[in-house]
């Protein structure tokens, strides 16, 4: 029997319902609403049937949890969600991942193996054309000083550590410095290439071409995908096991 048969027969309904029952421990409705009020400041309609039967889905969820965690110890698993998702996450066990799991997976998703061709770059950003033009006239004559161009000249917010952006695979880059950095070799120098954002030169640090890697180095990669998805199934599984021990009164939580 649900709560609505247990609560409030054969008298009027109390102002304040218990929404859910969950061992032996009362969720009364207000608890609900004021969950929903950081929803309606942002201009959720809260009183929406779809979006509340929802929201009240997830507050179940989050309840039988916290409820669970504050009976097996974690006392501040109601008041901090973290220290519920800590109980969580203790409660289930560590999925392992088979060689025979991971082959097969490697073997239905032939993309997992494939490495894309990549670039490592630093840049110095000018914001003038004669700018970039003086810095370029330097690095002709002493190409060691990229660095320190970068660190004194160039206007990047990485700057400071000589003009590092990091690893971008195509499509990553704005397309007139990606084609620029496609173009260079390791340790080459561009001209000036010339963007929304001021006129930029770039040094190329490494280059990695396009690869497929075999199983025993995609491996560790594809456990870690497979691990993560057995862990996700288990805890969905575990919640809604929780979900199913719970008392449920929807009639109070949908009525305005």
């Amino acid at each position: 029997m649900g709560l609505a048969g247990l609560i409030g027969f054969g008298c009027r309904a109390p102002l304040d319902p218990v929404v859910i029952r969950f061992q032996g421990v009362d969720v009364r409705r207000s608890a609900f609403l004021k969950d929903l009020e950081p929803l309606a400041r942002n201009g959720t309609d809260t009183s929406d049937p779809e979006m509340r039967a929802s929201a009240f889905g997830k507050f179940i969820e989050e309840k039988v949890v916290a409820l669970a965690a504050m009976r097996s110890g974690f006392k501040d698993a109601e008041a901090n969600r973290a220290e519920a998702e800590r109980w969580l996450t203790a409660a289930l066990p560590k999925d392992s991942v088979s060689e025979a799991e991971a082959r097969a997976y490697y073997d239905a998703h032939p993309g997992v193996a494939a490495v894309e061709d990549s670039v490592t770059i630093r840049e110095i950003l000018l914001t003038t054309q004669q700018d970039a033009r003086d810095v370029v006239r330097i690095l002709r004559s002493d190409r060691n000083a990229f660095e320190l161009l970068a660190r004194t000249r160039s206007h990047s917010p990485q700057a400071s550590g000589g003009g590092l952006l990091g690893s971008f695979r195509r499509g990553e880059l704005p397309p007139e410095i990606e084609h620029v950095a496609f173009s260079l070799s390791p340790g080459q120098i561009s001209g000036i290439a010339i963007t929304a954002f001021g006129y930029h030169v770039l040094r190329l640090e490494a280059k990695t071409s396009a690869a497929t890697r075999s199983f025993a180095e995609s491996r560790p990669e594809i456990e870690s995908r497979l691990a993560e998805s057995k862990a996700r199934l288990r805890m969905k599984q575990f919640i809604d096991g929780l979900v199913s021990q719970a008392q449920v009164n929807y009639e109070a939580v949908m009525a305005r």
